[in-house]
């Protein structure tokens, strides 16, 4: 595999991942020390047994040309365990990593990661705000990979935009019209997040857009963008 996603752990916060990771159409490869973990589902996952700490078992599962790393062990010691062996084994990968306590994300940060979820955290956080923003959560699910509606939001990078499409602006590129979907959002090279971005806006190589769109409709903007050759 290149350019894959490897989780490591296939409990509920592993087999989650897998789920979106396939409505993605992202490749992955699952990590799990035990091999019966997939026991009881139908579906084919790419699995390989045996634990993630061990270097010979991340090579095998690909770490050096993967995209990404999810460690989703329900053990905190064993997440940064994985994160420790992966950031040694690959400098450029994206790490991201479940922690059962707060007091864990400093260390795990420490050891390399670039993102910490704590589930607890993001659970009882949406809670509140299917208390105070309903209408708008509902209106974001529908909008995600599971919603019914065919418009999803996305973001696409523009690290291989043409050179006649570089250091042009929204409005000059005419995105919206070659491709039907909606600029909503723009991160620049310096990592400045613009939100609704003016037409005006100049687009450069490495800069990410968040639009909005089907998926027929972000494709096109990807091929226009060059992200896919």
């Amino acid at each position: 595999m290149e350019n894959h996603v490897i989780v490591v752990g296939y409990g509920r916060n592993g087999r989650q991942a897998v789920k979106d990771l396939k409505a993605y159409n992202y490749h992955f490869v699952v990590v799990d020390s035990n091999k019966e973990a997939t026991n009881g589902t139908s579906e084919d996952i790419p699995f390989i047994v045996g634990d993630a700490t061990d270097d010979d078992v991340l090579s095998s599962a690909g770490i050096h040309k993967a995209r990404a790393l999810l460690s989703c062990l329900p053990v905190d010691a064993d997440n940064l365990f994985v994160v420790l062996t992966a950031r040694s084994l690959n400098p450029s990968l994206t790490i991201i990593s479940r922690a059962a306590n707060a007091s864990s994300e400093k260390k795990l940060r420490v050891a390399g990661v670039n993102s910490v979820v704590l589930p607890e955290q993001i659970g009882g956080a949406h809670m509140v705000k299917l208390v105070a923003r309903h209408n708008i959560v509902e209106f974001l699910e529908h909008l995600s990979i599971h919603g019914e509606s065919p418009t999803t939001l996305e973001e696409v990078d523009c690290r291989n935009l043409p050179s006649n499409m570089n250091n042009k602006s929204i409005n000059e590129l005419e995105i919206r019209s070659r491709c039907g979907v909606n600029v909503i959002g723009l991160k620049t090279t310096d990592g400045e997040y613009l939100i609704n971005p003016p037409p005006d806006t100049t687009i450069n190589r490495g800069a990410k857009l968040f639009i909005l769109g089907t998926r027929l409709q972000i494709e096109k903007t990807r091929r226009l963008v060059a992200e896919i050759q």
